[in-house]
C-alpha cells in the first residue's frame, strides 16, 4: 500500500443542508482502520508502505489512532515495513498550532517495533524467504530527516546489500521510468536495475497520485526493459483530483516461484 496521507481528519457537515466538497468526505482515521481490516481479513504475511504515510501536517489524535492500528497488526504478527515519502519529510516541521512532529512519531513506531524502515540492505519479510529493499524519497531516511538535504539520487550512488536466493522486492518513492517518461522521471529504473548486484522480482512504487494517461484499468502496472514488473501500489486515500470519482485502493501482491501476481482492493 502507499500514500495513506494521515493528517487532519476532515469532517463533512450533516443536517445543515450545506453541500461539501468530496475532499471533505475523506477521513484518514477510517482509512488506516480499513487498511488494518483488509490486512487481517486477507491474512497477509506483511504490509509494505511505499511512502507518504503522513501528510504535511499531522495532528496527535490521528496519529494515536494510527498507532492503535499498527499495534493491532503487530499483535497479530503482521509486520509493517515502510520507506519515507516527500510528505513524510515535510511532517517533521509542523506549521500549524495543532500539528505535531510526524517524524518523531515515526521514530517512536520504529522503536516500538510497529514499523520497520527498509533500506538498501535486505530485510527479511516476516521471517520468510522474501527480502525487501527500499530507498526513501530523495534517499533521505527517517534518521536523516532535518539533518541532511538531498536534491535526489542517481542509480550509481546506490549499493544494494547482497541478497539471499530470493525472491527480492524493491520499494521506491521517487518518480521512475517506465511509469514516467525520461523527461519527467527522477530515476531511470532500467539503469538502476542494470547496475544492481541484486536481481529483483518486482518493484513497488509510491509517489504517483494518478494512473498513467488516466487509465484506471491498466495505468498502474508496467515492465522494465528486462521484464521486471513495476507496480504502483495505490493511493490508500483519495489524495488528489484524479480520485474524485474513483476509489482509493491498496494492492495485495503475491510473490512465488510461479512469479508475481497482484490484486487491487478498494479502501
Amino acid at each position: 500500500m502507499s500514500d495513506t496521507h494521515l493528517g487532519y481528519e476532515n469532517r463533512a457537515e450533516t443536517g445543515s443542508g450545506k453541500k461539501v466538497s468530496w475532499i471533505e468526505e475523506i477521513n484518514s482515521r477510517d482509512t488506516i482502520r480499513r487498511i488494518r481490516t483488509i490486512a487481517l481479513e486477507r491474512d497477509v504475511d506483511a504490509v509494505i508502505h511505499t511512502g507518504d504515510l503522513l501528510d504535511h501536517e499531522v495532528d496527535a489524535v490521528t496519529l494515536d489512532a494510527a498507532e492503535s492500528s499498527l499495534r493491532d497488526l503487530a499483535l497479530c504478527d503482521i509486520p509493517v515495513y515502510c520507506i519515507l515519502g516527500t510528505h513524510d519529510h515535510n511532517a517533521a516541521v509542523p506549521y500549524y498550532s495543532n500539528s505535531v512532529d510526524g517524524i518523531a512519531w515515526m521514530k517512536d513506531q520504529v522503536r516500538n517495533e510497529y514499523l520497520t524502515e527498509l533500506s538498501a540492505s535486505p530485510t527479511s519479510v516476516a521471517g520468510g524467504p522474501l527480502d525487501a529493499y527500499g530507498i526513501s524519497a530523495e534517499n533521505v531516511g527517517i534518521d536523516d530527516v532535518g539533518t541532511y538535504e538531498s536534491l535526489g539520487w542517481r542509480p550509481a550512488e546506490i549499493a544494494f546489500g547482497a541478497a539471499s536466493p530470493g525472491p527480492n522486492v524493491l520499494c521506491l518513492h521517487d518518480g521512475v521510468t517506465p511509469y514516467r517518461d525520461s523527461s519527467t522521471a527522477d530515476v531511470d529504473l532500467d539503469e538502476l536495475l542494470a547496475q544492481s548486484r541484486v536481481s529483483f522480482d518486482c518493484v513497488l512504487v509510491g509517489d504517483e497520485h494518478r494512473p498513467r494517461d488516466d487509465d484506471f484499468e491498466t495505468g498502474y502496472s508496467f515492465e522494465t526493459t528486462d521484464g521486471t514488473p513495476v507496480l504502483y501500489t495505490g493511493p490508500a486515500a483519495r489524495v488528489g483530483p484524479a480520485y474524485r470519482d474513483h476509489d482509493a485502493f491498496v494492492t495485495e501482491v503475491t510473490v512465488s516461484a510461479e512469479g508475481v501476481a497482484w490484486t487491487r482492493l478498494s479502501v
